[in-house]
């Protein structure tokens, strides 16, 4: 007799809820959202960004889980199957970051942040809020378009995000102080014509100039702009990115001193009576 138990792939097209967010001056940003199908209010969970390339923009709600996105779950041990899932779909005329692809790395200062990712980060806030989110688990990937983005969130959002893995993407060394406390793993081809890798080369030698070791590249040889089947079906890149949280801050003990002054003022009080009461003792002896 068999006890194999029969693994049932999660397919984001089909296991991911469509969703929209309607920001309060009338935006929407059509996203996908995954929760583990055995969700316990009880405990909390990691989340993952996917920020798709530009071949998937629209408004139909589904080309963005369609392409890479389901290797993350060929693996059952994958982490992201406990996890928490967010897959955003910018619009066709639209991109996460307005600067040109062929040019590689630019300047988040120089280039505002997009009405796009504005609305990214409203939806995490948003899925924090509903759900059991561990705060210290965030991760940022994406491929392309998305690689762009997600250079580009980290550097806005640094607090966020606790790891990321941009994919053959572009972003401004400029913030290399920056993103150097940030666990990062990113990817690019050697022969890509899209966006060139010598924008992640200069990524990747700003962040490790800062000496904190948290970034490693992989550039692939031979390789054009499509890499995004190889990185995402590595299920030891996704393990990579599940395994890091965000040191936790000591906060020191929020002091009330209207209630210490009180405090202090009645001991005051009750040590004054109690010299009192020993002096009046003493004369009447």
């Amino acid at each position: 007799m068999s006890h194999e138990t029969s693994f049932t792939p999660v397919i984001p097209e089909r296991d991911f809820t469509k969703e929209t967010l309607v920001s309060a001056d009338g935006y929407t940003l059509p996203y996908r959202l995954y929760i583990p199908k055995n969700y316990d209010c009880g405990a909390y969970y990691p989340l993952m960004l996917f920020m798709h390339g530009a071949g998937e923009r629209g408004c139909g709600n589904t080309a963005q889980v369609e392409v890479a996105l389901p290797h993350v779950f060929d693996d059952p041990t994958s982490p992201a199957y406990n996890a928490i899932v967010i897959a955003p779909q910018c619009p066709e005329d639209k991109q996460w970051v307005y600067t040109p692809w062929d040019k590689g790395n630019y300047s988040t200062d120089a280039v505002v942040e997009s009405r796009e990712l504005q609305a990214v980060v409203e939806v995490i806030k948003n899925v924090c809020a509903e759900y059991n989110v561990d705060k210290s688990r965030i991760y940022a990937t994406g491929l392309s378009m998305g690689g762009f983005a997600t250079w580009d969130l980290i550097a806005r959002h640094p607090s966020i995000f606790a790891a990321a893995m941009p994919v053959c993407g572009g972003g401004d060394p400029t913030k290399a102080k920056i993103l150097a406390e940030l666990p990062i793993r990113t990817f690019h081809g050697f022969l890509d014509e899209a966006v060139p890798a010598e924008g992640t080369r200069e990524m990747y030698a700003a962040i490790s100039a800062e000496g904190k070791g948290k970034i490693t590249y992989t550039e692939f040889p031979g390789e054009g702009h499509a890499i995004w089947d190889q990185v995402y079906s590595d299920q030891a890149n996704i393990k990579w990115l599940f395994s890091h949280k965000k040191p936790e801050k000591k906060v020191a003990p929020k002091i009330n001193y209207k209630k210490v002054g009180a405090a202090v003022g009645i001991a005051g009080a009750v040590g004054a009576a109690i010299l009192i009461l020993a002096k009046a003792a003493k004369k009447k002896k």
